[in-house]
């Protein structure tokens, strides 16, 4: 037999000496948490291999990546006055330094007290505002940087002429047209026409700076960095609702089962996926009118009926709708059981099964058990099955397709398990054998 073809997952060349990437180095750090900061935008498995020369290329990036993080915090904190060493107390909102904290309290009271003599009123900081979106900045330098740029979005926008009527399409010059339109004619409310749409999507938004930020998804670029764990998000306010998962601090409690969450808007998720009524689910599809509570499964769902498939395995080439689906896929590559029950022998890939089985054999926790049932229907005959694949290798049966051949005698068979009691049976191989076979069909 064949020696088992390994391939890099950074240049895909085939080589016996890759490292997995869940093993770490002298330094005990584990060569995925080095790919995940130094490349976020990949999803990295723990059954990944990597080369030697690409692992060389990934400790010299991993390393200037670390040292231009320790030099960025050092010229920060040379940058901050050591205060610290003198005992002092800096307020905020006028810099005056007292050496108690009572009398800063006392001071900081000051500046909200409604009776304030103008002599002794703070200085208050300069703020240069934007006449374009209404942002405002501490220094002019940096509002006339913000300015170009946001002015060039403007006619961006501008230039596009997308402003239409949500109800009737009638397109017209100006933004402020089509609100007064929807306002007389549909007597529609002010705040909810949306007289912007995209040219890029069907999405439509009540200003132009919302149509700004909604066009950074289409362009992708991922320039906000999380400093936690190096993930990069499109926007600020995306990456700023990532790092609150990072203190976990779960300060949003939903009233009716008390579950709490890091941000409002997963809590507003919750409320609308579990205690909602699907008939209220604001997303149809109009081919099998299912419904959905979130943008992006609907999304999702439409791809699978597109027969969309951006994701693709590196190993075998499948393609899946969602990432999601891929990183369940690449499980099945690896022989590794990381969820090992501790009162019996068995293992687990998934977590998921891994509580089913304690609570359904041991009756450790409350995983709900799914209950199965019979839909999957034979056309030809009455038998039903519990999924899919049971049914199509049934359907073999009556089709008489062979798929699976054995490459040591050339017999064929409809079922894979036939296959594996075949060579067990006849050629002496024994599971391990089988498996390192499909994984050489892969490469």
């Amino acid at each position: 037999m064949e020696d088992f073809e390994v391939k890099c997952c950074v240049c895909l060349t085939s080589t016996q000496d890759a490292a997995q990437l869940d093993s770490c180095d002298f330094k005990s750090e584990s060569l995925i948490s080095k790919l995940q900061n130094v490349v976020p935008e990949v999803e990295w498995a723990e059954q990944y291999r990597i080369c030697e020369p690409c692992g060389a290329d990934l400790n010299v990036a991993y390393e200037f990546r670390n040292r231009c993080i320790q030099l960025d915090f050092e010229r920060k904190q040379a940058l901050v006055p050591k205060i610290l060493d003198n005992k002092l107390f800096i307020c905020n909102h006028c810099g005056t330094s007292v050496n108690n904290k009572t009398i800063l309290t006392e001071h900081i009271q000051t500046h909200h007290s409604p009776q304030i003599d103008k002599k002794s009123e703070p200085v208050q900081i300069k703020r240069f505002e934007c006449g374009t979106c209404d942002k405002s900045y501490s220094t002019q330098k940096v509002l006339k940087a913000h300015s170009k740029k946001c002015k060039n979005e403007q006619v961006k926008v501008r230039k596009s002429r997308s402003f239409s009527c949500e109800v009737c399409n009638l397109v017209l010059t100006h933004a402020k047209l089509v609100v007064e339109h929807c306002v007389s004619e549909h007597s529609m409310d002010r705040k909810v026409v949306k007289p912007y749409t995209c040219d890029e999507c069907p999405m439509r938004f009540s200003s132009s700076a919302n149509l700004i930020q909604h066009k950074k998804y289409h362009d992708g670029s991922r320039s906000h960095i999380c400093s936690f764990c190096g993930k990069s998000y499109i926007t600020k306010s995306d990456l700023t609702v990532h790092e609150y998962t990072h203190f976990n601090r779960r300060n949003y409690k939903c009233e009716v089962c008390g579950k709490a969450f890091n941000t409002n808007k997963n809590l507003r998720s919750h409320i609308l996926v579990v205690h909602t009524n699907s008939s209220l689910w604001k997303y149809g599809c109009d081919v099998c009118s299912r419904r959905f509570p979130l943008k992006s499964g609907y999304e999702q769902h439409m791809r699978r009926h597109a027969g969309d498939k951006q994701f693709v395995c590196h190993i075998c080439a499948k393609s899946f709708v969602s990432r999601s689906e891929l990183q369940k896929h690449m499980g099945y590559h690896s022989m590794v059981k990381p969820f090992r029950c501790g009162h019996c022998d068995k293992a687990y890939k998934e977590k998921r099964l891994y509580e089913i089985h304690l609570t359904k054999s041991h009756g450790i926790g409350d995983a709900k058990i799914p209950v199965k049932v019979k839909k999957f229907a034979c056309h030809v005959c009455p038998n039903t099955f519990f999924d899919k694949q049971k049914l199509e290798r049934h359907l073999r049966t009556h089709s008489g397709v062979k798929p699976y051949v054995c490459r040591n005698c050339d017999k064929k068979f409809s079922d894979k398990y036939y296959l594996k009691q075949h060579r067990k049976n006849v050629h002496n191989l024994d599971d391990e054998d089988e498996l390192e076979v499909q994984f050489q069909s892969f490469t």
